[in-house]
């Protein structure tokens, strides 16, 4: 599996300026990265002072207005050409167009089997200055989408304004680095479970975060059938999902699992837990998918729970109820 790391966020967030330091590093040599931009000029490119390898350009307008065609056929080619010798690559950085939904562009990930079989999405980077981050949330649907959807947000241009008001605007959804003290070894690391302080519901615009944890090793067969619900049930409203599972067949090796949309990669059996609580953990982000989420969580983990027309009943009487033999 090729690693690959997706860099996002606003037009004017510093994404050039962010790979350019990056890509000086010793550790990111081998580094394909593949550039997306909007519009028909081409000049991003450009503006790269190195790379160990090759940046490709896909620059037929918007990322995620093109996915089935420049996308999907873009990264397919480059990984033909890796397989035939004719380029030469360790992992793949994308870098979208500073007005791309990440969404649509994970889904295709996950939903096309050549990419899904041969790619591993490490994570998602999307980048937040500090001069113009909180009315850019507040003004861009894009932008906020591409918060919610991150494992690291990742601060840039502290230096000339007052980050507190928008790592204000950004809490509850990713840690939040400064760009100043991120480095390449922390682009690299694999983000597969929430943080240690990561909220049980958080919420940024209409997107909504939900945790959901279990200390119990989960039925293998029983979570995949929990996917396929939620993914049934939410749609394109469910727009990530990210997590470590552990299983009852194999409970100190957990799955990896990840997600977009109706859309999931196949579960990647890991050879050991990394640091940190050794228990199931899922992030799932959505719009409006709460209730669902929910539910079909409580009933994979076991959770009793009355439905509606039990607790209407038992509001009527209580009695009748426990002799009807709903409490027991």
């Amino acid at each position: 599996m090729i690693p690959l790391h997706l860099v996002t966020g606003f037009l004017g967030a510093g994404k050039t300026t962010f790979l350019n330091r990056m890509l000086r590093d010793p550790l990111l040599t081998g580094t394909l990265v593949v550039v997306n931009e909007f519009g028909a000029a081409a000049l991003d490119h450009r503006l790269y002072e190195r790379l160990e390898g090759e940046i490709s350009l896909l620059a037929a307008g918007c990322l995620c207005c093109t996915l089935r065609g420049d996308f999907v056929e873009g990264l397919g080619g480059l990984l033909a050409r890796r397989e035939a010798g004719t380029l030469v690559f360790a992992r793949i950085v994308v870098e979208t167009s500073g007005l791309a939904d990440p969404g649509p562009i994970l889904h295709a990930l996950f939903a096309d089997p050549t990419l899904a079989s041969r790619l591993r999405l490490i994570s998602v980077v999307t980048l937040v200055d500090a001069v113009n981050g909180v009315s850019t949330l507040e003004a861009h649907g894009e932008a906020r989408r591409q918060v919610a959807l991150a494992d690291r947000i990742v601060l840039t241009k502290a230096d000339l304004a007052d980050p507190a008001p928008v790592r204000a605007a950004l809490s509850g959804f990713a840690v939040v680095n400064d760009v100043r003290a991120f480095g390449a070894a922390e682009f690299l690391e694999e983000v597969s479970r929430p943080p240690t302080n990561y909220p049980a519901r958080a919420a940024h615009g209409t997107a909504q975060a939900h945790v959901l944890r279990a200390k119990a090793p989960l039925k293998s067969a029983a979570f995949v059938r929990f996917l396929d619900l939620l993914a049934g049930q939410a749609g394109p409203r469910l727009l990530r999902v990210k997590g470590l599972v552990a299983t009852d067949d194999a409970p100190d090796q957990p799955w990896l699992v990840q997600g977009a949309q109706h859309a999931f990669a196949p579960p990647q059996r890991l050879a050991a837990w990394p640091d940190g609580p050794q228990e199931t953990a899922l992030v799932v982000i959505g719009e409006g998918i709460g209730a669902p989420v929910r539910t079909l969580w409580d009933a994979l983990t076991g959770v009793v729970a009355l439905d509606t027309p039990d607790l209407a009943a038992l509001a009527d009487n209580p009695l009748k109820a426990h002799r009807g033999g709903l409490l027991g």
